[in-house]
């Protein structure tokens, strides 16, 4: 199914080792005051120095999907191929609409908010990227599901990627708590565990990680990219940037990378890269 919607798909030239970071959706704990961390960790991830494009939706099971986000965010969503194209050319970060560029995604994604519930676009979105990148962050609330996808990957030749499960069931880096990671480089799997207290993290309850609708969580993303908010949400969020600047060739271990995502937005170029693409 993965290679029938990619040949299906309209085509999105982007640059050699360029990256996505996206979740599966469907974990139960983000239903409710759903909190946007991969989207935002794009942002972090191309302040940083990675080439970003993100692949996703308006929301289908939570509060906020990335596509409302960034509506919300001011940000133009429904861009044509040579448009997030050159954006992604020109300031590092662009966003693929699935809607746009999946046939099939135009007339689903109504019924799929509608019912409510993760569907197997939720696990085929993160899979089939228009611009075929080779380097991606996927959370998989589930980990039988990521192992599958870690699979698929691999077949599909991926150059490096990281399919990770964090604790509480959560589709991204998790700060509450360990995160399983599954990491695919030149063909080779490997597992391991990621303590963020080894990053010097205190583990958090999931309340402190708490979104809302969309334009609450842009108020938060405004927040965590000026250097404003300094607590658990920027930390989670740099925390899975810090995974994208990894996978990206930018640092070559975690640790680097959570200085490096933390600098870029103290250093304001986080904001600049919104600036830039008209935020």
């Amino acid at each position: 199914m993965v290679r029938a919607m990619l040949s299906a798909a309209e085509p999105l030239n982007l640059p050699e080792g360029t990256i996505d970071i996206v979740g599966t959706g469907g974990s139960s704990a983000r239903q409710e005051a759903a909190l946007n961390v991969s989207t935002m960790a794009c942002f972090v991830a191309a302040g940083g120095g990675a080439t970003v494009c993100k692949h996703g939706n308006r929301r289908a099971s939570s509060t906020s999907g990335a596509f409302d986000l960034l509506d919300a965010l001011g940000l133009p969503i429904d861009q044509e191929p040579s448009e997030v194209a050159d954006q992604v050319a020109q300031h590092g970060l662009g966003f693929a609409f699935a809607r746009t560029f999946h046939p099939a995604m135009r007339f689903a994604g109504p019924v799929r908010a509608g019912i409510g519930i993760p569907t197997v676009f939720n696990v085929l979105g993160p899979l089939s990227h228009p611009g075929r990148v080779r380097n991606q962050v996927i959370g998989a609330a589930d980990p039988a599901l990521a192992d599958r996808m870690i699979r698929v990957l691999q077949a599909n030749g991926s150059v490096r990627s990281w399919v990770v499960t964090g604790h509480g069931g959560l589709d991204e880096i998790a700060t509450t708590g360990p995160t399983r990671i599954l990491e695919l480089e030149d063909g080779h799997i490997s597992e391991w565990e990621l303590d963020p207290m080894n990053l010097g993290l205190r583990l958090v309850e999931p309340a402190e990680l708490a979104g809302g609708g969309p334009d609450e969580n842009a108020a938060i993303a405004r927040a965590v990219f000026g250097g404003e908010d300094r607590g658990p949400r920027r930390d989670i969020v740099v925390l899975n940037a810090a995974a994208g600047l990894v996978v990206a060739g930018v640092v070559d271990r975690i640790a680097e990378g959570f200085e490096v995502a933390g600098a870029a937005i103290d250093d304001g170029g986080v904001s600049r890269v919104l600036e830039a693409i008209g935020g």
